[in-house]
């Protein structure tokens, strides 16, 4: 049995507890509460979770389904925390991961249904917003804590956990602080309000504008509101205050907004004092709460478990933190549930609302992050070329994926290979991980004096495939090409993006065309170079254009550039 908590800035790891006070009778969930916090007054460590269909413990007006697969509470009692080092020694190996086939647990017809039903309370003043979840299910045949690290690396979430207990696996990489105790100030950060990533940094600026709209407003403002009130029961008079509102966070996949609220504890607040104020949480029902989750109840086809409810810590130095454990996958007897929604607004259409869901699962499949930015110099004569747009380049792909980006450093590299190979044509290899450390290296080559050909990609590349746009080490998806042969791509539009290792320019009427970037390729050195001085210009390209005997060119900062001599089909 092992729990891990990669909560930001308060990491845990547990092994081996000294026991397990757990429940899923809603009349014993108090009295186990009063059990955990009594340990924790003995010097104790409290790590594990409360499931969303625990509220009527603390309130019993507050309906839910009736008690899922999990307990309804769940704790483990620790002496102390565990070094991490015991967790590093027994990850597994780097593995291809299996990517569970989902299938959610309502049809399309019922999930619009549902939608409409929540306007329809709505418009009779029941509710201002739900918070709507559906439950994906696949069967899960792998290790689950070699997934977990998947999803670790994936996500980034600042609030992620693994539990494992001997009949359950919990796998949460939720961005979602619930809430933190520290010393008798206790702080929410209630999240609600999602956009979806841009393919750059450009893209990016408009999908915050996204974010900031009227609705994600109003829909921040009124979760905000609820913890408002929620804390005030709880909380020294005059104490409770909104330290920052509407803020921009930023994941791999998905943008969400957040706002921060602080108050004082009134003296004595035991723990069960806040969850009885705050659970579940605000930003998982909608509001007004007790109203909502009736609705809820009424049109969730299951139990959420501990999906929309609390996962954490207690110290016994007088701190607690716990996640609303949303982007939360449960294993069980190796069928796997994962719950995923939204709020739902009077200005909400089911089709943008399930479009949000299937951006809130990424998470769950093929990482966003690569392990390396890369960038590719021609170094000549002691001379880099197009030095400054290639560091730009890194630069802003570090920017976009949270790299560390020591400029100091990587310039102090790059002047190193440039002293020591002064003289005749490299191929300068620079890597960038995430922490910001990097690798250069030197290659010499020839300027190349052999055709090059090219044919068509067999298949096309699909344009929201973020690693098009970005120079990386994550290439898996690209066909196999030579010096001598390339392969030209084209997206599912059949629009011509690039070949697999430069741009691609085409004559027409008199003049070079390359493709914009919108139709998914890399802003190369070269094309940006070309474009600048006017040589090029850029225009959306169609397969149908490019015809046996048309004008082609490939281009690349470090190999020039190279007429190419087409064929239709590869030979």
């Amino acid at each position: 049995m092992k729990l891990r908590f990669d909560f930001a800035d308060s990491p845990y790891f547990f092994s081996h507890p000294k026991q397990i006070i757990q429940t899923s009778t809603i009349a014993d969930i108090l009295p186990c509460l009063a059990r955990i916090e009594q340990e924790v007054q003995k010097g104790h460590y409290a790590a594990g979770f409360i499931s969303y269909e625990a509220a009527a413990a603390f309130r019993p007006y507050l309906q839910t389904h009736s008690v899922g697969s999990l307990p309804l509470i769940w704790f483990g009692i620790f002496d102390q925390p565990v070094d991490a080092s015991i967790f590093v020694d027994t990850e597994p190996s780097k593995q291809s991961m299996i990517y569970p086939q989902w299938q959610p647990n309502i049809s399309w017809e019922e999930y619009q249904s549902a939608i409409q039903a929540i306007k329809d309370h709505i418009a009779k003043g029941d509710t201002y917003q739900v918070n709507y979840t559906l439950q994906m299910k696949a069967a899960f045949q792998q290790d689950p804590y070699a997934f977990y690290l998947h999803l670790l690396q994936a996500q980034q979430s600042r609030y992620s956990a693994y539990i494992e207990s001997d009949h359950f696996q919990i796998l949460s990489a939720s961005p979602e602080l619930f809430f933190e105790v520290n010393h008798g100030t206790i702080l929410t950060k209630p999240m609600k309000g999602t956009a979806s990533r841009g393919m750059n940094n450009a893209q990016d600026l408009l999908q915050q504008q996204i974010l900031h709209n009227e609705k994600n407003h109003a829909e921040n403002l009124m979760i905000t509101d609820l913890l408002r009130n929620d804390l005030g029961q709880i909380a020294q008079q005059g104490t409770v205050k909104v330290t920052s509102l509407f803020d921009a966070e930023k994941y791999p996949t998905v943008w969400q907004l957040t706002s921060t609220i602080t108050a004082q504890l009134k003296d004595y607040t035991t723990l069960t004092d806040i969850f009885t104020a705050l659970f579940p949480c605000g930003s998982i029902t909608g509001a007004p709460k007790a109203n909502t989750m009736k609705i809820i109840q009424a049109l969730e086809k299951s139990p959420r478990d501990v999906y929309c409810g609390a996962i954490g810590v207690i110290t016994p130095n007088d701190q607690a933190i716990f996640s609303d454990p949303i982007r939360t996958m449960v294993i069980q007897d190796q069928q796997a549930t994962y719950g995923v929604g939204g709020g739902i607004t009077w200005d909400s259409t089911p089709q943008d609302e399930y479009q949000e869901v299937f951006h809130k699962m990424q998470v769950l499949y093929q990482s966003k992050v690569p392990e390396h930015l890369l960038e590719s110099l021609l170094l000549e004569d002691g001379k880099y070329f197009l030095y400054d747009e290639h560091f730009q380049r890194l630069k802003s792909s570090a920017i976009y994926f949270d790299f560390a980006f020591h400029q100091d450093e990587i310039e102090r590299a790059l002047q190193q290979l440039k002293d020591k190979y002064s003289a005749g044509r490299w191929k300068v290899r620079l890597l960038l991980d995430k922490k910001g450390a990097i690798e250069c290296e030197a290659q010499s080559i020839t300027l190349l004096t052999s055709p090059l050909y090219a044919s068509w990609a067999e298949n096309s590349v699909q344009s929201d495939n973020v690693f098009l746009y970005h120079k990386t080490t994550k290439r898996d998806f690209y066909p196999k090409v030579t010096l001598d042969y390339e392969i030209l791509l084209f997206n599912e539009k059949n629009e011509v993006t690039e070949f697999v290792n430069g741009n691609f320019v085409w004559f027409n009427q008199g003049e070079w065309f390359t493709p914009p970037l919108q139709s998914a390729l890399l802003n190369g050195t070269m094309r940006q170079h070309l474009l600048a001085q006017g040589k090029i210009k850029e225009r959306i390209i169609y397969k149908k254009d490019l015809q046996e005997t048309c004008k082609i060119a490939f281009i690349n900062s470090v190999r020039g550039w190279r007429d190419v001599v087409w064929k239709q089909e590869k030979n």
